[in-house]
């Protein structure tokens, strides 16, 4: 009697079905989670990397360092997308060193401006859902292009707005506070696109449920914010 041999998988072959198997799990993730949400997810992360390294230049060096965040309409590309890292100079109060540049945020995600008048939001926006900066409320920090790693204070310069970290390393709040008591800043981040309507609202957020943010204690750490930490409209 002839006893038949029963094939079994070789190793190689068990590895190539789980690398297939693998490979299928992270499409099929990829298109549940949308590009969307990894782009906003990947820009969360940039930005945290960006306060630490400010933070420890503060701390490291004694100078005045400043997150900028470019809030030039005149520049779409960059307008509320575009991030550098500047220390003040030792030499010359007005001119700020670059520490860091060409940061911008991922494709489709923008900074919510604290100016409501910026831009268009859909019903449903979360009502806290708007960017704070360090400084006064309508502060002007306006600086020439870099030049040979630096740029100068200048008001014929381009608009920023900043988050500014003191020579030890301690976040400054906004100069408007409540009660006396700084409150917090927040980075709020969300899918949005150029708004071509209206020139005065100069980007357009289709999407409430699609928010991010930071929150930047004043002598701790950053949290990061998911769409259940903001308040419902």
């Amino acid at each position: 009697m002839q006893t038949e041999k029963i094939k079994g998988f070789t190793l190689i072959e068990l590895l190539v079905v789980l690398a297939v198997v693998g490979l299928m799990m992270g499409v099929i993730g990829f298109s549940l989670l949308g590009g969307g949400g990894q782009e906003l997810g990947a820009s969360q992360r940039k930005i945290l990397g960006v306060l630490h390294q400010a933070r420890t230049i503060a701390a490291s060096t004694g100078a005045e360092t400043r997150v900028i965040i470019s809030a030039n309409p005149e520049d779409e590309d960059k307008f509320f997308r575009y991030i550098e890292i500047i220390s003040r100079d030792a030499n010359q109060s007005d001119s700020w060193n670059v520490k860091r540049e060409n940061i911008s945020l991922n494709e489709g995600v923008y900074f919510v401006p604290s100016n409501k008048s910026l831009s268009i939001r859909v019903e449903g926006w979360r009502n806290n859902a708007f960017s704070s900066w360090s400084g006064a409320v309508g502060d002007e920090f306006n600086l020439s292009a870099s030049f040979k790693g630096m740029r100068v204070e200048s008001s014929s310069g381009s608009n920023f707005k900043y988050i500014e970290f003191d020579g030890s390393g301690n976040l400054r709040p906004p100069d408007s506070v409540s009660g006396g008591v700084p409150q917090p800043l927040m980075l709020v981040l969300a899918l949005g696109s150029p708004n071509p309507i209206n020139t005065a609202e100069k980007i357009r957020f289709d999407d409430p449920n699609n928010i991010s943010g930071i929150l930047m204690r004043n002598f701790g750490g950053f949290a990061v914010l998911e769409i259940s930490d903001f308040e419902e409209p």
